[in-house]
């Protein structure tokens, strides 16, 4: 049991095949507009279903019901996404903060999880839910891209920035109304033993996800401008009746 043991790996193994599994799908199997949504909401209803009972889980084994609201980023971001895939419709501007939480929390969580020996066993449930949301939260969020649910925009990076500051006023509620400790990383470290908080996450995050967003649009034009000139290149080149 811990990071990069047999069942850690096996789960890895899991969630490349089944992210493989859900590209190959997309690709050959789902052709219009329709069924591509209809995809990304079960998807969605998925992501929705392991967070509530990973939160659930959590309640039971810590005896808490207040466990059941989710205090972490990444938490709170696969029930939102979750909920907003399922209800939602394309382009929402809450992805242009959703999508970078939960995808590099994702990521994040899935190679270098920091809550793997809390239970007997990597399938205790409660740990194996929390790995399983953060999981199907990377899927859903490429999914989206590919389906045209979402798209980096240089145009919506502040809505990163509200939603942080957003997190954090609610991780304040969290703490001194209701006592629960270790919220959105304002009372404790992202890093143990370091002083890097919630500020770190919210300023840095909102460079990196400005970058990211620069670059991409960066290379779309460039594509399309390519794109363009092929185009032109061959009505000048065809033959004149």
């Amino acid at each position: 049991m811990g990071l990069y043991k047999k069942d850690h790996l096996i789960f890895l193994a899991i969630f490349f095949v089944v992210l493989a599994s859900c590209i190959l799908i997309l690709t050959l199997g789902l052709k219009t507009k329709k069924q591509k949504d209809i995809f990304v909401k079960v998807l969605g209803a998925f992501l929705l279903g392991w967070i509530i009972l990973n939160r659930i889980s959590l309640a039971i084994w810590k005896h808490n019901a207040l466990e059941l609201i989710p205090n972490t980023y990444c938490g709170m971001s696969s029930l939102l996404l979750g909920l907003f895939t399922t209800f939602g419709k394309p382009n929402l501007k809450i992805f242009s903060f959703l999508f970078y939480v939960e995808i590099f929390g994702g990521i994040a969580t899935l190679f270098y999880s920091n809550f793997l020996l809390q239970g007997p066993s990597f399938w205790f449930f409660p740990t194996f839910s929390g790995m399983a949301h953060h999981a199907v939260g990377v899927i859903v969020c490429i999914i989206l891209c590919m389906c045209g649910w979402f798209e980096p925009s240089v145009k919506r990076i502040h809505y990163f920035a509200i939603g942080m500051c957003s997190y954090t006023i609610f991780g304040l509620f969290l703490l001194d109304a209701l006592h629960i400790p270790e919220t959105m990383h304002i009372d404790s470290p992202i890093i143990p033993g370091t002083p890097i908080k919630w500020w770190f996450l919210t300023l840095f995050g909102t460079i990196a996800v400005a970058i990211v967003s620069y670059i991409y649009q960066l290379i779309k034009t460039k594509n399309r401008a390519k794109h363009l000139q092929k185009t032109n290149n061959g009505i000048n080149t065809s033959p004149c009746d």
